[in-house]
């Protein structure tokens, strides 16, 4: 039977329908924002990976090079040194990641007939058993996949089985193209399973790579279980006590390994790991939700406040004719539960939403290189609806039962004698001033830093990178590792080199000889892209510390590849033949690094050399042309340069370059063109990643693009929140000074007066907001700045448009209410009800 209680709440809702369903909207905005970042944040970083087994994966890796923007591998002899000593590792497993083309024109499956490339993990042997997964078809790697001479084999995952072999189980004990080089199928993997990121295929390392005898070159990545009792914290304190020993005894030759105050080993979640640039972001994001739900928890709390206000007088009868407290506290508290309810079941339709949003998002992201990390697909779990229940709980106590227990403590014969709205004295008013205030300081701080990263973002997308993008295709190239090996450290390294850059050389004269290419270039990295510098260092004007040197990005670059971006030779030469001969290092620079560097004009002959940690190279290189400026990297990035050097291509013979082509007519015809072209030189050159120039120079700034679509929703909803709240907490402050406006004007203070009052009083709230909520946001915006470069104007749109924003709405959401009071005769404000 459903009390008298719940009869009246109902009917008490719905007699004032707007009031009800503003509220309600309130909540399921704020809630379904808390869910969707909840579910957002805890997918990326926060849930621990655990795969198919009980104990968290961890990851083991150096110290996050962030002038490179690079995740820095770990030689597996420490680790493994430290795995022996410490004891702390239930047991640890390597990995590097690349790419491997399988397939091939002898291929018997179709659609392998043109070479795909497949991301592909180098793993250990025992990657699987930690993980706790096997093979669904075929086996798992044994050890004797892993010694020297053993017959490669691969295993493939379940898309690429699905995809490329048409799932056939038969291909099992089958040999593929791996590279050109002939691999046996031994195993495929069960669906959904890409580990250690967005794996496609794996293959394994070689034994002597994950248990070498010796301190080595080798770089590879970790990943570990700690042993039971063991946390992360207290794992990191052991290895930073061996991370200093091997900084002690490690050799001349590879103390570039520690970096900073000895910090080499270091254990993380992995999923934090795989982040690690973007970590600051999401962590600000994490902080913005909250300030939104706080801002939404406060609105509501204000709106029920004042409709307890509202209905102070009536609560005061019922309760001088005996209707007991408890009762009008459970009805007053019913209303809360209805619209804390139901706005927490349409918050999880908008966050049910906003994930598939994001889901598609994250999907066009990663459509190009398909290096989305398996863990990024998002779902409302149990542990988000959990959060969401016991938030909803938790706001109706907050929104319901404090107001109606602050109701239940005025003085109702005062009220009932008094009979007005002024009858709640001075803490009502006091505790009105702080809401306003903190509605300022939330909704400012969302808002500015919604504002720079949105600003910020477009700005970069905008940004002039030196080149011309329109009508222009690129692709990446890779050489067959097969046919054209790199063979260090013997009589054949020269000649290899060469072999691999004449097929470079020739690739962009086919392409050249197409009717519908204009022009080509093929760069290790294109402009708008491959973030990164280097320290280098003048012939005669060395610094006194490595880090004083000037710094630029470097680029390989083939012969005359300047034409088809629109770049200009300003002085010296092109490269040509002169650049190939052997023991001759030449290089180009940009006009910023001549202008700054070279003012008299005569930097052509000047020589230049890398310089580091570890002391200079013993390279010089010859100065031999300046070419026009570019911008490498995106602006967004911290690591990205305007100072370029270029060096020729003959003599480093890469296995990976870019290729950027001018193209006339369609795409889709310059695409099978392009392929062609490659084709006509090398059918074992992958060509992959096609795709505009454009989309090329967007592809870095995707996953930040996308995180600032997540600001800028947050900015809109605080926007709207704040707008809302400020101007109902401000009318409703100046509401239940009606009486107090009437005494006023009835003892003769003008309007003019009793206005500027008003006026000046939300000034000081205004000012106090405001200083916090910008002291606040500059920090946390100072906190993201450790993962991208805030464009300049963005904070000049953010803390002037933004704090220019909230002054407007708090004076209008002043201005508005206190006008209509005014406009009482003051009898009527003094017995106003």
């Amino acid at each position: 039977m459903v009390s008298i209680e719940l009869k009246y709440s109902i009917r008490m809702l719905l007699k004032k329908p707007l009031f009800t369903v503003l509220t309600m909207l309130i909540v399921a905005i704020g809630l379904g924002l808390t869910i969707y970042s909840f579910s957002l944040l805890n997918s990326l970083v926060f849930k621990p990976l655990y795969l198919n087994n009980d104990k968290e994966i961890v990851a083991i890796e150096g110290q996050f090079d962030q002038n490179h923007l690079f995740r820095t591998p770990i030689d597996p002899y420490h680790l493994n040194l430290a795995a022996n000593q410490l004891g702390i590792f239930e047991k640890h497993g390597y990995y590097t990641e690349g790419t491997t083309f399988i397939g091939g024109s002898d291929s018997k499956h179709p659609a392998l007939f043109y070479a795909q490339k497949m991301n592909s993990a180098y793993i250990s042997w025992n990657m699987f058993d930690i993980a706790s997964v096997k093979p669904f078809i075929g086996r798992a790697f044994q050890q004797s996949d892993y010694v020297d001479g053993a017959e490669p084999v691969v295993i493939l995952s379940y898309n690429a089985w699905a995809t490329y072999f048409d799932s056939d189980s038969s291909v099992i004990g089958n040999q593929l193209s791996l590279d050109a080089i002939p691999g046996r199928i031994v195993g495929v993997m069960p669906e959904g399973f890409s580990f250690p990121d967005s794996a496609q295929i794996w293959q394994p390392l070689n034994e002597n790579q994950i248990n070498p005898t010796q301190a080595s070159y080798t770089g590879l990545f970790a990943f570990a279980q700690l042993k039971d009792g063991i946390s992360i914290k207290q794992a990191q304190i052991a290895l930073d006590g061996i991370n200093k020993e091997i900084a002690s005894t490690l050799e001349e030759d590879f103390s570039w390994r520690i970096r900073g105050n000895g910090d080499y080993l270091l254990v993380m979640p992995y999923k934090q790991a795989s982040i690690k640039q973007y970590y600051n972001i999401f962590i600000a994001l994490f902080v913005v939700v909250f300030l939104i739900l706080l801002l939404a928890c406060i609105n509501v709390s204000n709106l029920l406040l004042a409709r307890v206000n509202e209905r102070i007088k009536e609560v005061a009868i019922r309760v001088a004719l005996g209707i007991p407290r408890k009762k009008l506290i459970i009805q007053m508290l019913w209303e809360s539960v209805f619209i804390c309810a139901i706005g927490g079941g349409l918050a999880l339709l908008f966050a049910a939403y906003g994930i598939e949003i994001t889901n598609n998002m994250f999907d066009q992201t990663f459509a190009v290189n398909n290096q989305k990390p398996f863990w990024w697909t998002l779902a409302i779990d149990n542990t988000a609806i959990g959060i969401l229940i016991t938030s909803v709980v938790a706001m109706i106590l907050v929104t319901g039962l404090v107001p109606a227990i602050k109701a239940m403590n005025n003085d109702f014969n005062a009220v009932i004698k008094d009979g007005t709205r002024g009858a709640l004295g001075k803490k009502a008013a006091q505790t009105g001033k702080i809401l306003v205030i903190s509605e300022i300081v939330l909704s400012c701080v969302v808002l500015v830093m919604a504002t720079i990263l949105l600003s910020t973002g477009y700005f970069a997308s905008k940004a002039d990178y030196g080149v011309k993008t329109e009508n222009r295709l690129t692709a990446q190239l890779q050489v067959s590792p097969d046919k054209y090996p790199i063979r260090r450290n013997t009589e054949d390294q020269y000649q290899d080199t060469l072999k691999r850059a004449l097929v470079y050389t020739n690739i962009k004269a086919s392409v050249e000889n197409m009717p519908n290419f204009t022009a080509a270039a093929i760069m290790s990295q294109l402009p708008g892209t491959g973030e990164g510098t280097s320290y280098f260092e003048i012939e005669g004007r060395a610094a006194a510390v490595y880090n004083e040197n000037p710094y630029s990005n470097n680029e390989i670059v083939v012969g005359r590849s300047w034409d088809a971006l629109g770049m200009k030779l300003l002085q010296g030469r092109h490269f040509d033949h002169r650049d190939i001969e052997e023991g001759v290092y030449n290089l180009m620079i940009n006009e910023s690094i001549a202008r700054d560097f070279f003012p008299d004009g005569d930097a052509v002959g000047q020589r230049i050399r890398r310089v580091g940690r570890d002391g200079a190279s013993n390279t010089w290189n010859t100065i031999v042309g300046v070419v026009s400026d570019t911008y490498h990297g995106s602006t967004m990035r911290s690591s990205s340069a305007s100072y370029n050097s270029y060096h020729p291509h003959d003599n480093i013979g890469p296995m990976r370059m870019y290729i950027a082509v001018h193209y006339t007519g369609n795409e889709a015809d310059a695409i099978n063109a392009l392929k062609q072209a490659v084709a006509d030189i090398d059918p074992a050159v992958g060509v992959y990643h096609v795709q505009s120039y454009e989309n090329l120079i967007e592809q870095p700034m995707k996953l930040l693009l996308s995180v600032s679509k997540i600001f800028l929703f947050c900015g809109v909803v605080a926007l709207v929140l704040a707008a809302s709240g400020i101007y109902a907490m401000a009318a409703n402050n100046i509401l239940q000074r009606t009486q107090e406006i009437g005494i006023r004007r009835a003892i003769g203070a003008p309007d003019r007066k009793i206005m500027s009052m008003f006026i000046k009083q939300a000034s000081m709230h205004l000012t106090i907001g405001l200083a916090l909520g910008i002291v606040l946001a500059v920090a946390l915006i100072s906190y993201m700045s450790n993962s991208l470069i805030i464009n300049p104007e963005s904070y000049g749109i953010a803390l002037v448009g933004i704090p220019g924003l909230i002054i407007l709405m708090v004076l209008i959401a002043t201005y508005v209410p206190t006008k209509s009071v005014l406009k009482l005769e003051p009898s009527d404000a003094l017995h106003y009800d």
